[in-house]
């Protein structure tokens, strides 16, 4: 029914059909999977899909002459694509085999679309926080790895901070996001008069109200790129 378009790989049971998935990973398109199997049956196979999240990138689609309600959703809730009935006409199943193959297809295309996006994103963030921050050493007078010291602590301490208390639920990219914006720490310092930034010497009481207004600064200039929320 398939082989004249499809490569078919055949399983002569639910252990053997998992692995052919392990060997094969996503080298497999589609699974096609009965019910009524010998030595692990196919809500077994689907269960451990779902498990392993294999079933998130290979489409499956139940055949079985079991057409009880109870099945069928088991089989849905489970993650299969499409649920067939014996009989069945072959012209039918070739072409809702041929469709869920380009629509993962296209799924998979979009993904990694979107992930390239946000990839190229990402990139071009970290490359202005690096320039930023190394206007403001440079004007600082301080060493190139002060920022990355400040990387280094900020994830270490945010580390520590997950593992020591339930109290701050950060997801990986919140954390990351907390590391990268800590090069900024600094940034209003560009606003500050060189003077008094690099002056040697303890600064007078004016002049220390004057290096505090870099707080300010820096959030008036987040603000300005969006980058601080309102």
């Amino acid at each position: 029914m398939l082989h004249k378009d499809f490569r078919i790989l055949e399983a002569a049971d639910g252990r053997q059909a998992l692995e052919m998935l392990q060997q094969q990973g996503t080298g497999i398109s589609l699974v096609l999977l009965d019910i009524i199997m010998p030595v692990m049956d196919g809500f077994g196979v689907l269960s451990y899909m779902a498990r392993e999240h294999i079933i998130d990138d290979i489409p499956v689609i139940m055949i079985s002459s079991d057409d009880s309600e109870k099945n069928i959703r088991r089989a849905y809730e489970l993650g299969v694509s499409d649920y067939i009935s014996r009989p069945f006409d072959s012209k039918v199943v070739y072409q809702r085999v041929f469709n869920t193959i380009k629509l993962y297809a296209k799924q998979r295309k979009l993904i990694t679309l979107v992930t390239d996006q946000i990839y190229e994103k990402e990139k071009n963030s970290r490359m202005m926080v690096s320039i930023l921050s190394q206007i403001v050493e440079f004007r600082n007078g301080e060493s190139g790895l002060h920022v990355r010291h400040i990387n280094i602590l900020t994830e270490m301490l945010l580390d520590r901070l997950m593992e020591r208390t339930g109290q701050y639920h950060l997801s990986w990219n919140e954390q990351y996001l907390i590391t990268l914006a800590s090069s900024l720490h600094d940034i209003g310092k560009i606003g500050i008069d060189g003077k008094i930034l690099n002056k040697p010497g303890r600064l007078t009481a004016e002049e220390f109200e004057e290096m505090k207004k870099h707080t300010v600064i820096g959030e008036e200039i987040l603000r300005s790129l969006e980058l601080v929320p309102e």
